[in-house]
């Protein structure tokens, strides 16, 4: 098992191409299948505070955002996290972006109404722990939306050298 700061070397050494290459069309199961379902399953999100954990180059805190959410976002990669303040800077949408661990977040206990983690939480050295934090800056009555890989699409021998 990883520890934290191993994802965050193998994230933060592939950040720069992949942003490039989503950006540019070819994360084509989370344009075309992962983020139209998770977007149709989301309750109303306009007007409410949200954090996006693990928001990678922040493609979709930006669709939560044009939804009407006030966001906020981290990532454990800077350079994701650069990448996501340089396209707020040119297309603002008030999101506030911050690198941080997903077990370690940098916020008050009850400071959003919904937490989200598109893609992310399969990723996290120590999803226990994240799980808990993501719960923790929850206001009573929020909600927590993830989506992950199904196990089907991850099997023992896929991670084997």
């Amino acid at each position: 098992m990883m520890d934290e700061q191993e994802v965050a070397r193998y994230w933060e050494g592939n950040a720069e191409t992949w942003t490039r290459h989503v950006r540019t069309g070819y994360d084509v199961y989370r344009d075309a299948l992962n983020t139209p379902a998770f977007l149709a399953l989301l309750p109303v999100v306009h007007e409410l505070s949200g954090l996006d954990i693990g928001c990678g180059e922040g493609e979709n805190t930006r669709q939560l955002a044009r939804q009407g959410a006030r966001m906020q976002a981290v990532d454990i990669a800077p350079t994701f996290i650069r990448h996501a303040n340089e396209t707020e800077a040119s297309e603002p949408l008030g999101i506030s972006y911050q690198e941080a661990s997903a077990i370690a977040l940098p916020f008050t206990d009850a400071a959003f109404d919904f937490t989200t983690a598109f893609m992310s939480m399969m990723d996290i050295a120590r999803p226990e722990m994240a799980l808990a934090e993501a719960y923790r800056v929850l206001k009573p009555g929020g909600f927590f939306q993830f989506s992950i890989l199904h196990p089907c699409f991850v099997p023992p021998w896929r991670t084997r050298g």
